[in-house]
């Protein structure tokens, strides 16, 4: 197999006959920002060859983690990211295929997301990027932000019925693990992305993924790190527990104050809330580039497993386009721009 860091001699005509896009560019700093190789010995537990009763030889780990977080950072179905590799030379210098290198096709990417899932090696590459912004110092840890976003299913609530009928005769093409909720008097079918935020930086720390239902607090402590000196979150996180753990470690417990039956907030309550919501209205920037940018408007896969895969890869390229702007910050000005 060849180096997926050499030239072939095609590449290299082209490499000195064209002029480098903004989008190459930009790729090849996301990709200096990452040590891959941590990333492909964790995964190597997805590759079943075996070298005595042979088999057909997987794809170059390194090809599918980097082409799978193309798909999420430019949101491109299966079928969309197998075109955009064998059409874009931006796509195929980041993922480290020559031009004399023969694509994947994209049920190979469909199947590598599928052993990602049932391993939860998304959530542990999430995990590892997470440590390496953390050793680059970007982790200012003064802080942390929880919050919640519903994200909807494209599919259609179900009855009790119908979800006893499934049990009993299971459909793969109907997702039985989303649920639904209730928010402003509004009912949302499909989950919820939880993450924890790094206050000063924005980078997520921590993320979980559930149906819509579960309320945003029972995750609070799956969010928080346990290193930072702030808690800071919405009426849906007021809880005595973490107050009592927030005076516990020495941290400044920011949970917006929450009305009371016959109880309502008082003046200097009011006055709180506002001044904590100005802080933690950082914790929006994530969502919106996740919604924007990484297009996570409905959840279109059929199981909760699936779904996760791509809420956990949307959170890594936030961090990484997050930590490539604090990067190039701090080369212009200095460490203190954190």
């Amino acid at each position: 197999m060849a180096d997926g860091n050499q030239l072939s001699f095609g590449d290299g005509l082209l490499s000195s006959r064209r002029k480098i896009s903004k989008l190459s560019k930009h790729l090849h700093k996301l990709d200096g920002i990452i040590d891959w190789q941590p990333l492909v010995r964790e995964i190597s537990i997805i590759d079943r060859t075996d070298k005595k009763t042979g088999g057909r030889p997987r794809k170059n780990p390194l090809w599918m983690i980097k082409a799978t977080f193309l798909q999420s950072l430019f949101s491109l179905s299966d079928p969309q990211l197998e075109d955009q590799l064998i059409d874009r030379l931006s796509f195929q210098r980041f993922v480290g295929l020559n031009l004399d290198q023969e694509i994947p096709d994209f049920t190979t990417f469909w199947r590598f997301k599928e052993d990602l899932a049932r391993h939860d090696l998304d959530e542990r590459i999430f995990e590892l990027i997470t440590q390496q912004l953390e050793a680059k110092g970007l982790m200012v840890k003064k802080g942390t932000i929880v919050d919640a976003s519903i994200l909807p299913s494209s599919g259609r609530p179900l009855s009790d019925k119908k979800r006893q009928e499934l049990a009993e005769e299971p459909s793969p093409q109907i997702d039985t693990d989303a649920d639904s909720t209730k928010k402003g008097g509004t009912y949302y079918f499909g989950y919820k992305g939880h993450i924890g935020v790094d206050i000063e930086s924005k980078l997520i720390r921590k993320v979980t993924f559930t149906p819509a239902s579960v309320h945003d607090s029972r995750e609070t402590e799956k969010l928080i790190s346990y290193d930072e000196k702030a808690l800071f979150g919405d009426k849906a996180y007021v809880d005595g527990h973490h107050k009592y753990s927030a005076r516990h470690y020495g941290w400044y417990y920011g949970v917006l104050d929450k009305a009371k039956r016959n109880q309502p907030l008082s003046g200097s309550q009011k006055k709180r809330n506002r001044k904590l919501n100005s802080v933690r209205a950082a914790v929006e920037h994530p969502f919106a580039w996740m919604k924007t940018k990484a297009n996570l408007v409905a959840m279109r896969a059929k199981n909760e497993t699936r779904n996760r895969l791509r809420f956990v890869f949307a959170c890594i390229g936030w961090n990484l386009s997050r930590a490539g702007f604090l990067l190039e910050k701090t080369r212009s000005v200095g460490p203190v721009a954190l």
